[in-house]
């Protein structure tokens, strides 16, 4: 009986009333179903029950062959551009090996003595 005349003068009262009651009749409603689902959430966890499932969805109407494909050209194009840089360094260390040996075989002429003992001086 008490529950009816409270409708009742929420019916007639004013709008500011009627928009109160409403929201915390719906802001309570939310805060209910959100401790059920935590409740029931956790328990899942808890018993280890809650599995990942990626099968199917998005992940089936993605073309896997032409990632793959797309994968291996760049592996192919990264491994022939690794073989290219190791062949210009290794023709880079020659020549550098060519031209210390030139510069030492000039130091060494042109710094000794001649065959009778004095300084060879010409250059």
């Amino acid at each position: 009986m008490a529950l009816q005349e409270k409708i009742s003068n929420l019916k007639e009262g004013p709008k500011d009333d009627k928009v109160a009651v409403a929201s915390g009749i719906a802001i309570s409603v939310v805060a209910v179903l959100l401790v059920a689902w935590a409740i029931f959430f956790f328990r899942g966890i808890a018993k280890g029950t809650q599995e990942v499932d990626l099968s199917g969805g998005a992940q089936d109407e993605f073309n896997f062959s032409s990632v793959k494909e797309a994968q291996e050209r760049l592996k192919q194009e990264y491994s022939d551009s690794t073989e290219e840089f190791q062949q210009i360094r290794e023709e880079a260390v020659s020549r550098q090996i060519q031209l210390q040996l030139q510069t030492e075989l000039q130091q060494t002429q042109g710094s000794g003595s001649d065959q009778f003992g004095s300084p060879n001086t010409t250059y």
